[in-house]
């Protein structure tokens, strides 16, 4: 032991601390924990095919190979226009890394299955990194209006030089330009040139391809030597373009693509915008590496850009929205927090303790433990978070309440020991064991997590390690340096009185005993009581409001706006303009209105999923809640005024947001049918049915917006007589619309397209395109049949079975109440009709998370259990321990009705840690009455003594841990929100298991141990 190397003891604490301070420096800071959601995505593009078309072609037989991978868990798909979207759900805990492979190797199988003119099938994988860690706006200085060419420089200067800079510092993984100009060769062909010359569009396009090739043709030899051989016929200028040789003439002459079309460099159809206050910017999104530390990736590159800010004086470089500031200030007002509440537990201390020595001997198990704990979770790779950092806050009572047993039973020994030394020995070993069960119990409400896994598995992961390795330190701190430090205390004397505080405690004492005997003599209508208030927590519970999250103070709001699906991107970005114009009044000032339109961010899992050329998205800055309502109104004002529009409210994109079912409508049902068409007829016999059995439930189609498409079928007779193939005319009508690729000219670094296009693109009606080909002017009715039809902008299947979704206006309360009356009456439609509902949305998510907490404490109940009966050799007495439990639980429910606080995942988790810790103080009680009795015989003297003698050390280690706690419940700071939720719980369960505890313990023990002596 260490008991007698004092100067070995001292230098562990030292050790421990400069270890600790080391790592604390160097640990990964988050806000929240990194959880990687077990999701892959399949993207294809295919330009211009309808939904339906995208449906049959790729995601049926794409999804029907995928669902053949191993581990997975549901198939998510999505039909739209000119895109196919494949969510793929795994189970948690799967291995992603070779589920990545697996997937890849199953689209490489398909990939020859698919159309010829889609693209490759893109893998993209949901990772925590998915979200920019900052925001940058790129702008011209000098011109608040520029024109094509001061666009395309300022997209190639933050290509070049801005995003190679980023991505070369520490920590930074990527960036992505949003609303960047993409420069293309557009060739404006002359169709009355083409058929002067007898030129078709096929060989024109060949030719310039074939003036762009680049390839290697062998080697040859000579003697000793070789030398490969390389054809070289590269564009390098627009001039090449313009020079490509297309026929020799008659005359002798070389005719020039610059003779039958006009060459020059344009914009390409733009495929997302970005606005700052309604003018434009180019967006540059930063994202980090996968588990770099998000505050010091972000420090990294705010000397950057304050370099590149001074080396280039006609660029604007503005940061428009960054996550470290807000987590610097969340974890820094946790460290406060927990600074805050190890000194008002140490105050505790001095009062209880009542001298000026003894509380520091007690006291350094707080620093020992943190700084240990930090040290430890270093060398774990575990991150310094909002959630492990409130583990270690929330323990910060606890980690004296070992410190404080160990020094109780060694005063106690300290009259019948001849020295301190053998005092502080004996106290310590007669002690250990109890105190090593009592810590292990609290640790074991966290052991099911293990066992669950799922999202709140990885959530609270961090927390539970931080938790149980500052417990576990603070009890190797009171067997092992609290021994030492009393004997060098106590041998220079214990030090005077300072406030006399003890003697108002036993005056306190004094009444709880009178109180308690009070309790013993009318045990039923204390009991009846005590039933009275469990009934009122239970209906209290049916009616708090329950959520992933704690809801924050709104800083920001956001709007995804549908516009109808035809929309074109120009369009969808002057009706943002619009909006923007209308909201300036009434959002927060300093601060701007920002605007993503179209196809944003292609790595992100989230994104692509739900974008499009006609959405836009919209983050309006308020200040509180009643900003946020002012511009939900003028939101709602604007869209009733422009018809066939949509909105959806989206959650605030900071860096609370990394959570599953974030912006997924509370409650969703869907109609498994193929035929979409009958699914929609029986929404209307559905909704009607749900009312009929009670339930007023109005139903919206989840994706309501329509596509027109214009269908051709080919009139071959016509066309042989033309002497017109259909590959002619197709290739014709592309470069009307949007364009026929033919190459892509490598400029500096940068591939420019080059694309054949039609001299005049102002047609918007297919019935009005004339064929001008072969010297023959054809109108495009002649040669084709031209069918208008309507089909749902986006075609949505589950688990490889079309569906029709449609959203429900319930809440998560109506859920609760209702939930089993709405799941029998889709059952009895299923059955009428023939047609199934599944169901879905963020009230599920939100059912299945509190389930699995439930499951979690059950668990966790039965575990602390096993571990007293083990501690105690007895069945009976652990069940009088464990009535601690549910009135802890009382206390939890009513204090978070009392404060409007929702019971969301962290509250749940300050209940779960609350379990743990409610037993403690029945451990205490329970063991010295049992003792006492089986000692002497006496019950009633056996209760009246565990009162007089373990009062003071239940109130002491309960009030430590409440006062420990106080920090956390101010609300100040960033953050705040997520301590609260968890401070709250904790606080409301430990004042009334402690005050239940004292009365009911004793009640229900003199109950059972009174029956067992008459039978």
């Amino acid at each position: 032991m260490l008991l007698k190397r004092p100067i070995t003891a001292f230098m562990l604490i030292l050790a421990t601390l400069i270890f600790g301070t080391i790592a604390l420096s160097e640990l990964s800071v988050n806000l929240l924990p990194e959880v990687d959601s077990p999701t892959l995505l399949v993207r294809t593009d295919w330009s211009g095919a309808a939904p339906r078309e995208v449906e049959q072609r790729i995601n049926e037989p794409m999804e029907a190979m995928l669902s053949t991978v191993q581990g997975l868990e549901s198939i998510h798909g999505f039909a739209r226009q000119g895109q196919s979207i494949i969510s793929l759900r795994f189970k948690w805990g799967q291995n992603m890394d070779l589920s990545f492979l697996n997937v890849r190797e199953k689209i490489d199988q398909i990939r020859f299955q698919l159309p010829e003119q889609a693209d490759r099938p893109q893998l993209v994988q949901n990772t925590a990194s998915d979200e920019p860690i900052a925001v940058l706006g790129i702008t011209s200085a000098n011109d608040p209006n520029p024109d094509f060419r001061t666009r395309l420089n300022l997209k190639r200067w933050s290509e070049q030089v801005l995003s190679r800079r980023l991505e070369q510092a520490e920590g930074i993984a990527q960036t992505v330009l949003v609303g960047e100009v993409q420069p293309e060769v557009k060739i404006r062909y002359r169709p009355d040139a083409l058929n002067r010359y007898g030129v078709s569009l096929s060989e024109v396009e060949n030719l310039v391809s074939s003036a762009n090739l680049f390839t290697s043709t062998g080697e040859l030899r000579d003697g000793w030597y070789r030398y490969s051989l390389k054809i070289q016929s590269r564009i390098q200028s627009i001039d090449d373009v313009k020079e490509v040789p297309l026929k020799t003439l008659g005359t002798g002459r070389v005719l020039t693509l610059s003779d039958v079309a006009e060459v020059q460099l344009g914009e390409a159809d733009p495929t997302s915008f970005s606005l700052v206050d309604g003018k434009e910017v180019l967006s540059v999104l930063v994202k980090k590496e996968y588990g770099a530390n998000t505050v010091e990736a972000y420090d990294t590159i705010g000397p950057l850009l304050d370099q590149l800010r001074a080396q280039n004086g006609n660029i604007g470089i503005t940061v428009l929205q960054e996550n470290a500031s807000f987590i610097r200030n969340a974890i820094n007002n946790l460290l406060q927090t927990l600074l805050y509440g190890a000194l008002l537990a140490f105050i505790i201390l001095f009062l209880f303790l009542d001298n000026w020595r003894t509380p520091f001997t007690i006291g350094v198990a707080i620093p020992v433990s943190i700084f240990l704990t930090f040290f430890v979770m270093f060398v774990s790779d575990i991150q310094l978070n909002i959630v492990s950092l409130s583990g270690l806050t929330l323990g910060i009572g606890l980690l004296l309440d070992n410190a404080i047993i160990v020094l109780e039973n060694i005063n106690r020994h300290r009259s019948a020991s001849t020295s301190i030394f053998e005092a502080a020995d004996l106290g310590t070993r007669e002690i250990g064991l109890a105190v090593t069960a009592s810590t292990l119990t609290t640790i074991s409400v966290f052991l099911p997590l293990v066992f669950l896994g799922g999202f709140e598995g990885a959530f609270f992961k961090d927390q539970a390690w931080t938790l149980s390795i500052s417990l576990l330190a603070s009890l190797g701190v009171a067997l092992l340096i609290l021994p030492v430090l009393v004997t060098q205390v106590q041998k220079q004397g214990g030090g005077s009185s300072l406030l006399g505080f003890n003697r108002f405690f036993d005056w306190v004492r004094n009444r709880y005993e009178d109180s308690l005997q009070w309790a013993l003599r009318h045990k039923g209508p204390f009991v009846a009581g005590m039933a009275v208030l469990f009934a009122v927590a239970t209906f209290l519970f049916l009616g708090v409001h329950k959520n992933v999250l704690p809801e924050t103070k709104p800083e920001q709001v956001r709007y995804q706006v549908r516009l109808p699906g035809n929309t074109a991107l120009h369009a969808t970005r002057q009706a943002a303009e619009s909006l923007v114009r209308r909201l300036r009044d009434v959002k927060a000032d300093n601060r701007s209105i920002r605007v993503l339109g179209g196809y944003t961010d292609l790595t992100n899992i989230s994104n692509l999923s739900d974008e499009g050329l006609n959405k836009f998205t919209i983050s309006i800055p308020v200040d509180g809640y009643a900003q946020a309502d002012s511009v939900g109104k003028v939101v709602s004002q604007y869209l009733q005024d422009q018809p066939g529009w949509g909105s959806e409210k989206l959650a605030a994109r900071n860096a609370l947001n990394v959570l599953p079912s974030a912006n997924q409508p509370p409650v969703l049902f869907r109609l498994v049918d193929k035929n979409r068409s009958q699914s929609e007829q029986l929404s209307g016999r559905l909704q009607k049915q749900l009312r009929q059995a009670g339930l007023e439930i109005s139903l919206s189609k989840q994706y309501e917006q329509q596509l027109t498409t214009y269908q051709l079928k080919f009139k071959t007779e016509q066309m042989l007589q033309l002497g017109i193939s259909e590959q002619e005319v197709i290739r014709y009508l592309e470069s009307l619309t949007r364009g026929s690729w033919i190459t892509d000219w490598n400029r500096q670094d940068e591939n420019v397209p080059v694309r054949m296009v039609g001299y005049d693109r102002r047609i918007f009606e297919p019935k009005n395109i004339t064929l001008n080909m072969n010297n023959l002017n054809v109108p495009l009715t002649e040669v084709a049949e031209i069918k208008q039809s309507s089909e749902p902008e986006q075609l949505e299947r589950v688990n490889q079975t079309p569906v029709l979704s449609y959203r429900a206006d319930i809440s998560f309360t109506d859920w609760w109440w209702h939930g089993a009356q709405i799941e029998q009456t889709l059952n009895d439609f299923a059955r009428s009709t023939g047609t199934e509902v599944k169901t879905g949305g963020a009230v599920l998510s939100i059912a299945s998370l509190l389930s699995d907490m439930g499951l979690l404490l059950l668990i966790s109940v039965v575990i602390i259990y096993i571990i007293l009966s083990v501690q105690f050799e007895s069945l009976r007495h652990p069940l009088i321990i464990l009535v601690a439990v549910p009135f802890a639980w009382i206390g939890s429910i009513i204090i978070l009705w009392a404060t409007g606080i929702s019971l969301n995942a962290l509250s749940f988790m300050g209940i779960l840690i609350l379990t743990g810790i409610a037993v403690n103080d029945s451990i205490l009680k329970v063991d010295f009455m049992r003792r006492y009795l089986a000692d002497t015989g006496n019950l009633h003297q056996a209760i009246t003594q565990a009162g007089l003698h373990r009062f003071r050390p239940v109130v002491m280690t309960s009030l430590t841990t409440i006062f420990g706690l106080i920090p956390m419940l101010l609300p100040i700071g960033d953050g705040y929100a997520f301590r609260q939720s968890l401070a709250v719980a904790l606080m409301g369960g430990m004042v009334t298991s402690t005050l239940l505890t004292l009365y009911l313990v004793p009640i229900i023990f003199q109950w059972t141990e009174r029956l067992r002596m008459e039978s």
